[in-house]
């Protein structure tokens, strides 16, 4: 079987759809290193924890609204109280019934910390990018940066990642703003100027799609799974912002999607991904049927099955040089 590393772009529930995509993918391929945002982050952590064979079942049978925990004020007064919830809690839902399904799920995989995802014959002399089978894509929006965990855990905690949990990382990155609440991460005063924590949200915010983050490789590709039907400039969806709430959707897909779209254009980039057609599903519709998830997850088989009869890895090699190169070049 042949090598690649694989990253994941984020999409809410639509992530059912990259489960498809890797369903077909992981009979072709063994991941090396796989990395995601929001919803990607969940089905790489699941690929990263040896679960690959089990994502269309985690996928279709899993009910996403069990994800939806209310605040104290949402329980109480409904859609007022969510309101509530939000100025007073930075989300609508707190995110721990999500966090317990991830840190369950992964753990049944014997999967706890990041030193479980340790690659075979690595030690701490190993280069740190080189060192870890997932990579998490989390926003700082206490400082206005991003975040690679594990890799960025040795600057803030001042250790090894090792002890540190996965679904911790992985939750953080799925915060979806306002949608669930940020999540709070414990740091070590003296590396950060004093402040005890950071508040981290969803990594779409800055990188929704981080395609180039292990284009570091010559010997084997990146590959990428999107959700969207690539769509030509003139077909691109547009947003409505004509009232505050619109003009706060607006806000937010921008920030999620304008810093990937110049890298998610070049052919380079074009020709190694997976475009998964998700139609007008929204992303924070956690209340999907079991119907609309299985023809996302068909989607997905479906756009890697026509992906996979047309790549060639060393035809693209030679029409855009190594991954390392590609990832620069237009």
């Amino acid at each position: 079987m042949s090598m690649s590393d694989l990253v994941l772009e984020g999409g809410g529930v639509k992530g059912a759809g990259l489960a498809g995509a890797v369903h077909v993918l992981a009979d072709h391929y063994d991941f090396h290193r796989v990395a995601g945002t929001s919803a990607g982050a969940i089905v790489a952590s699941l690929v990263a924890a040896g679960l690959g064979d089990r994502v269309e079942e985690l996928t279709i049978d899993t009910d996403f609204a069990t994800f939806l925990d209310e605040g104290p004020y949402g329980r109480l007064l409904g859609p007022l109280g969510n309101g509530l919830d939000l100025l007073t809690g930075e989300g609508v839902h707190r995110g721990r019934s999500l966090h317990r399904w991830i840190q369950e799920t992964l753990a049944d995989a014997g999967v706890w910390s990041w030193g479980d995802l340790r690659l075979p014959g690595t030690t701490s002399r190993t280069p740190i990018e080189h060192r870890y089978r997932l990579v998490v894509i989390v926003s700082d929006v206490s400082r206005g940066r991003m975040l690679r965990l594990p890799w960025d855990y040795e600057r803030l905690l001042g250790c090894s990642p090792d002890g540190m949990p996965v679904a911790d990382a992985v939750r953080a990155s799925a915060s979806i703003p306002f949608f669930f609440r940020p999540w709070r991460l414990p740091v070590d005063p003296a590396l950060t100027g004093g402040r005890t924590e950071l508040v981290l949200t969803d990594g779409g915010m800055l990188s929704n799609f981080p395609i180039g983050l292990f284009d570091d490789e010559p010997d084997h590709p990146t590959l990428g799974i999107r959700l969207s039907a690539g769509l030509p400039l003139s077909e691109e969806r547009w947003y409505d912002a004509d009232d505050p709430m619109a003009l706060a959707r607006a806000l937010v897909a921008t920030m999620t999607n304008a810093h990937d779209r110049v890298v998610e254009e070049r052919p380079s980039v074009v020709s190694r991904t997976v475009f998964v057609d998700t139609g007008e599903v929204r992303s924070t519709d956690f209340r999907l049927s079991a119907g609309t998830k299985r023809e996302l997850f068909d989607n997905g088989v479906g756009a890697a099955t026509a992906f996979l009869d047309r790549w060639d890895f060393d035809a693209w090699r030679r029409e855009h040089g190594s991954p390392l190169v590609a990832g620069g070049a237009a």
